[in-house]
């Protein structure tokens, strides 16, 4: 299944973030996704270096229409409005949306109410666990 990979980046160092997202998407694809995250993306890197927000936006709302699916990661109950809109994007186009939401956000947000499927972690490995369920 093709993959659309979103993560809140609320503060959270970028070589934590680079880390368990590359994590992420190597788990999914080693279990025969394809999996996309604009962490690894050029396009969305020169849009960064532009400081393009609108840019960055809109390339991800592309790349979430030519997927089948999104993976929400949720690290911490602090909101990302970036991962919000993604998430509701991915809604509005009935595509399934698959929340991996940290032990220390249970109970923080209605998300785990409007995705297709749920699934509670505490660690990088139990990550990667509940990652190859999908």
């Amino acid at each position: 299944m093709k993959l659309f990979c979103a993560y809140a980046f609320t503060g959270e160092g970028v070589n934590a973030l680079t880390k368990r997202m590359r994590l992420v998407v190597d788990t999914l694809n080693s279990n025969g996704h394809k999996a996309y995250c604009n962490s690894f993306d050029e396009v969305v890197d020169e849009l960064q270096a532009n400081d393009d927000i609108k840019g960055i936006f809109n390339e991800a709302f592309k790349n979430i229409e030519k997927n089948e699916a999104l993976v929400a990661i949720v690290t911490s109950p602090s909101r990302s409005i970036g991962q919000i809109m993604e998430i509701g994007i991915a809604l509005s186009q009935k595509k399934p949306v698959y929340l991996f939401e940290h032990q220390s956000a249970e109970g923080s947000s209605y998300l785990p109410r409007l995705v297709d499927k749920h699934f509670s972690w505490n660690d990088e490995s139990e990550l990667k666990l509940a990652l190859a369920k999908i």
